[in-house]
């Protein structure tokens, strides 16, 4: 199982790269990150990877909630990991380059000795500061935590291998290691271990190198042919903790890229409520996306956003229309990022908002053409769109903005009708903002009870802008009454 505070999903969205785009994941991980550059690429993955069962989700949340109530620790204990993770990465690629370079054994000896000594402390300073809050840990949802790492690096063993590697060279400063070993073919040693290190070899006699059996050795050049040959076995002594190393690396890899997570999501929750935002843990028993706002948004801004209110359960589609600058697709961008933070076990940028796991999430949005388009912005939107049908099932989410706002609204019209109702039939969810004034219209005709149908909200109506309300379609744009306001308003 390993070392871990959470198990981790091996899925991915479908079309990742535009969900990452379209609901501006890269943005939030980086202030999720904060100061800590090297955080994002870790963070947006998480972000990338969503939790698919409702169990899931709510062991997550366990974690992420234990994270924040406890700030201090997984702080400082981020800040450690990080640290012995980055040393051992330059220890393994030190030892790495004594490959195959003509260097003094003792010059490789000590690369090696240092490397090992290093990886030490580094599992000393966790221990250390799990002690430091133990209580916290045995009391909160990183009781696992604790219990694997002492599972995997008990206090006794770690005790063990300090005093070994303290002083696992000392034999260059006329030092005493104690082996045990077998002599096999050719005098040589097979199964040779490390009994003890002491710092300095006791003398008796007058020898150079002395123990509790004696005078060992006291001429000079017997004691240089020691060396080399005391050398040669601790070259193949250290080259055992590699695989060792290599373990650890694996290990604080893991543990590594959760405490960048679980920092972030206590960073992001932390920062959001000074700055006057509200967050809660999505819960099965909430029925509504309760006063959710665009969280990259107020991030950006340091502003609250005008948060909307809207059932998401009752409803397997939403179709929002209304004037253009209306806040319509801020409003579904809201949406987006509190359905993958709610799919990563976070707290959500809303008041209330209820715990579903989709199978899969795809975006939609439109598309600037640029240079790099091999092919027209109809046709870039209908091949998006069909590897969005081909990898939608049961139970997904298509986000789409604006879709096929580039050809004519006959042809906008029967594409979106298609769409809508293959949807419908298949049991997917989607959620769109259209500019198809007949489309909307003609949907709701159709009287489907599980489409709720939305409008952004016309300061000239009485209603606040940026808000949604519920309400039949109309005409969406308005073009010729904001045109006769700009001509009224420059007489």
């Amino acid at each position: 199982m390993g070392i871990r505070f959470f198990q981790e999903s091996n899925e991915v969205y479908g079309n990742v790269a535009d969900v990452v785009k379209d609901l501006n994941l890269t943005f939030i991980a980086r202030n999720m990150a904060h100061n800590n550059y090297g955080d994002v690429t870790y963070i947006l993955e998480f972000l990338k990877h969503p939790l698919v069962t409702e169990e899931e989700i709510e062991e997550r949340q366990k974690v992420v909630m234990a994270a924040y109530d406890n700030t201090p620790f997984i702080y400082e204990l981020r800040k450690v990991i990080v640290q012995t993770w980055e040393d051992l990465q330059q220890s393994l690629k030190a030892v790495q380059d004594t490959r195959g370079k003509h260097l003094m054994e003792q010059t490789v000896i000590g690369i090696q000795v240092e490397s090992i000594r290093s990886l030490i402390i580094g599992l000393q300073n966790i221990h250390e500061l799990l002690q430091k809050y133990k209580n916290q840990c045995q009391t909160s949802a990183f009781v696992s935590f604790y219990d694997s790492f002492y599972q995997e690096e008990p206090p006794e063993l770690l005790e063990e291998q300090k005093d070994l590697v303290m002083h696992l060279d000392s034999f260059k400063d006329k030092g005493e290691i104690l082996l045990c070993a077998n002599v096999g073919s050719g005098f040589t040693l097979q199964d040779a271990d490390i009994l003890a290190v002491s710092k300095k070899a006791r003398r008796l006699s007058g020898g150079l190198f002395s123990g509790k059996w004696g005078q060992v050795i006291s001429n000079e050049e017997v004691y240089q042919s020691g060396v080399e040959f005391a050398n040669q076995v601790i070259l193949k002594l250290l080259e055992r903790c590699i695989p060792f190393m290599q373990h650890w690396e694996k290990q604080l890899n893991t543990m590594m890229r959760q405490a960048m997570f679980l920092a972030g999501c206590a960073r992001l929750y932390q920062r959001g409520q000074e700055s006057g935002m509200h967050f809660c843990m999505p819960d099965k028993k909430d029925e509504m996306a309760d006063r959710v706002y665009e969280l990259s948004l107020a991030l950006q801004t340091l502003e609250f956003p005008i948060p909307n209110t809207v059932s998401l359960s009752k409803y397997r589609s939403i179709l929002v229309t209304g004037a253009n600058q209306g806040g319509k697709s801020t409003f579904l961008r809201s949406l987006g990022i509190a359905q993958i933070m709610c799919q990563t076990g976070m707290f959500v940028p809303a008041q209330s908002y209820p715990l579903h796991a989709y199978q899969d999430i795809f975006t939609h949005f439109t598309r600037r053409e640029d240079v790099t388009m091999n092919m027209g912005k109809f046709e870039e939107e209908l091949k998006r769109m069909e590897q969005i049908l081909g990898g939608a099932k049961k139970n997904t989410l298509i986000l789409l903005n604006e879709s096929f706002a580039t050809t004519t609204e006959v042809t906008a019209f029967q594409i979106a009708m298609d769409i809508t109702h293959a949807c419908l039939e298949g049991g997917v969810t989607t959620w769109l903002v259209t500019h198809i004034t007949k489309y909307a219209k003609e949907l709701y005709r159709e009287g489907h009870d599980d489409v709720l149908f939305l409008s952004a909200g016309r300061q000239t109506d009485g209603e606040v802008r940026f808000k949604m309300y519920e309400k039949e379609p109309g005409d969406t744009s308005y073009g010729l009454e904001l045109y006769e306001q700009m001509i009224e308003s420059g007489k």
